[in-house]
């Protein structure tokens, strides 16, 4: 597994994933978030073809979920796990 990138700014492709999830995120989460705004992101890109994202995702007042979500390089998205509640402060780092 290759290493894991720095925090970045969340991309409109990483903001696209974030929404087909967040169905799943507020199930895990046993949640319904009135504010969902995905934040920054850190990536692992393990074979070139198959990424992993932990993404920070802005919800209601200062909290935050973490989203570990996979994609298959045929574009599948999967979300395999969340840490939450999160304060918006804890920083990303891999789980």
């Amino acid at each position: 597994m290759s290493d894991w990138s720095p925090v970045k700014p969340v991309t409109p492709e990483v903001n696209n994933i974030c929404l087909q999830v967040k169905p799943q995120v507020e199930g895990m989460a046993a949640a319904n978030f009135a504010v969902y705004t995905p934040l920054d992101f850190i990536s692992n890109d393990a074979d070139g073809v198959n990424y992993t994202y932990i993404v920070k995702v802005g919800v209601d007042g200062d909290q935050s979920v973490h989203a570990k979500i996979s994609q298959a390089g045929g574009g599948e998205v999967n979300l395999e796990t969340i840490h939450y509640p999160k304060n918006m402060d804890v920083p990303l780092v891999p789980f």
